[in-house]
């Protein structure tokens, strides 16, 4: 018998039973953010595989959970989506309300900039 899957379960730890019987909670949590992700910023599986450099195929079996991507492949997907690489990770309810909400935060941070440099040239 090769391989954790060819065990009676009992011999197989919990954490091993709840990755090969079904995604976890982080899996559905990175799927589906990944995809809502990719599809806000219009990107195909395509697209964003060859920005992250990574094929894809590895894209579509990460957002379908049967795959578990790498830190540094995390990092080049985040990099690919513009986003941290928490946002893979936050409930998928919170995820692009979150970042709308840091995208409203950019936008007010550039204003005061604007503000700013503004009232500093009327000063000179």
């Amino acid at each position: 018998m090769s391989g954790c899957c060819a065990l009676p379960a009992a011999f197989v730890p919990q954490w091993r039973r709840s990755y090969h019987g079904g995604m976890t909670e982080l899996h559905r949590c990175l799927a589906a953010n990944l995809k809502a992700l990719r599809s806000r910023w219009g990107l195909s599986q395509a697209e964003l595989a060859e920005q992250s450099e990574v094929s894809v195929s590895y894209v579509g079996e990460i957002e379908m959970g049967v795959k578990w991507p790498q830190a540094a492949i995390l990092e080049r997907l985040s990099k690919a989506l513009h986003v941290k690489p928490y946002l893979f990770f936050l409930d998928p309810a919170d995820t692009l309300a979150h970042l709308a909400w840091l995208e409203r935060r950019d936008q007010i941070v550039e204003l005061g900039e604007d503000l700013i440099a503004y009232f500093e040239k009327r000063r000179r």
